[in-house]
């Protein structure tokens, strides 16, 4: 059903360009911080985390197509973190039109084997908490809650 191909350096600038804001928004929705500064840290984040671009070790970011209509439906990205046995998943993105069709489910199976290639024992993430499409299908998978943060609004 679905396809990951390694993404070419104009893909990545062009999910670079799309991830700070979408990530932002994120930032700003869930811990009230101006859209603005969440920004920032959003920009600072992805610098720290892609040092050396699309070549930096151990970061895997990937185009996912769906083979049979030979179609771009997302992005993987995830980081193997070797010294802890860990493959930890920093995105799955599914555009808005190929939603509910099952490539959430089929992206996070297709992580797992990869995980296995790389002789990790375990996967990790994190999901904001306005997320609950995510959160129900990580819930779904096997995932377990490891630490919750929360807020109250005055």
């Amino acid at each position: 059903m679905i396809q990951l191909e390694r993404m070419g350096q104009r893909d990545f600038y062009n999910y670079l360009e799309f991830m700070v804001p979408e990530y932002a928004r994120s930032i700003s929705a869930n811990f009230n911080l101006p859209f603005e500064k969440a920004k920032v840290e959003s920009e600072e984040l992805l610098e720290k985390l892609f040092p050396d671009g699309l070549h930096t070790k151990d970061q895997y970011i990937y185009n996912v197509y769906d083979s049979s209509e030979n179609k771009k439906v997302g992005v993987l990205w995830y980081k193997i973190k070797k010294e802890m046995s860990q493959a930890f998943l920093y995105h799955i993105y599914i555009n808005e039109e190929s939603r509910g069709k099952g490539y959430g489910s089929a992206v996070l199976e297709e992580l797992e084997r990869k995980a296995k290639e790389h002789e990790v024992t375990s996967l990790a993430l994190n999901v904001f908490g306005n997320n609950e499409r995510a959160y129900e299908l990580y819930k779904k998978f096997g995932y377990e809650t490891s630490s919750i943060a929360m807020k109250k609004s005055l």
